[in-house]
């Protein structure tokens, strides 16, 4: 998430070259969509590309290298953003290409190139060494990724949720047969701690299955202990 502590602080471009600074770029995310991707392409030098992360909803992206701006704001300058907000594993990707001329830099000074989605669909690009929080940040908002009430009560219930079925598994009965037990010792045995398996001697050994039955038995215990402050930590 896009930290606040950097209100106040400037942040720095990469490189200057007659005329030109290059600067790190990244992208905020104000809605409750999960940005797949975006890229800043230049509309005066092919190749010239920068970005391509994604951002999840209400957070902000990293720091990318690299992108070149005239150092000295004037106006006219533009830049092309293409993103695309993912729409699920088995659907095409949709990217919207967009042209925006910056507008002037504070204290005209070329800075970090920044992406920012907002909740009514609108985007704004901006250059700025100012993050949201600083009295010279130039975006719409000043300031980070609120989450809506409506967003946290959704992760809140994805939560549950997972949790809820994990307890309805756990408390389920246990397929007992040689064949249960041998599966659950060949998952063990993959994905299981190294040193715990090799004091047992295999599915049938009675130890390993009391072993099973008691990371069972705690496995539930801290299910419904989560399950507990969940319910008294619903948005």
């Amino acid at each position: 998430m896009l930290s606040l502590a950097l209100a106040g602080l400037t942040l720095t471009g990469c490189a200057k070259t007659s005329g030109m600074e290059t600067v790190s770029v990244t992208a905020i995310n104000y809605t409750d969509q999960e940005l797949n991707s975006y890229l800043f392409r230049s509309l005066d030098e092919l190749g010239k590309v920068a970005g391509g992360e994604p951002v999840r909803p209400f957070e902000g992206g990293g720091m990318m290298c690299c992108y070149k701006l005239p150092a000295k704001w004037k106006p006219g300058i533009k830049v092309q953003l293409r993103y695309d907000w993912w729409q699920g594993d088995d659907k095409p990707r949709k990217y919207e290409t967009k042209e925006f001329e910056l507008p002037p830099y504070p204290d005209g000074q070329a800075g970090m190139l920044w992406a920012l989605f907002y909740a009514d669909g609108s985007v704004q690009v901006v250059s700025s060494n100012y993050a949201p929080g600083h009295a010279k940040w130039p975006g719409k908002i000043n300031g980070g990724p609120m989450p809506t009430l409506e967003y946290r009560r959704k992760m809140w219930q994805m939560d549950y949720d997972e949790a809820k079925s994990f307890e309805q598994e756990l408390l389920g009965p246990r397929d007992e047969s040689d064949s249960g037990w041998e599966k659950q010792w060949e998952s063990d045995s993959r994905y299981g701690e190294v040193a715990v398996m090799k004091s047992f001697l295999g599915p049938k050994d009675p130890n390993y299955r009391k072993h099973v039955r008691r990371a069972d038995q705690d496995g539930l215990l801290r299910i419904q202990a989560k399950l507990k402050r969940l319910e008294g930590t619903r948005p």
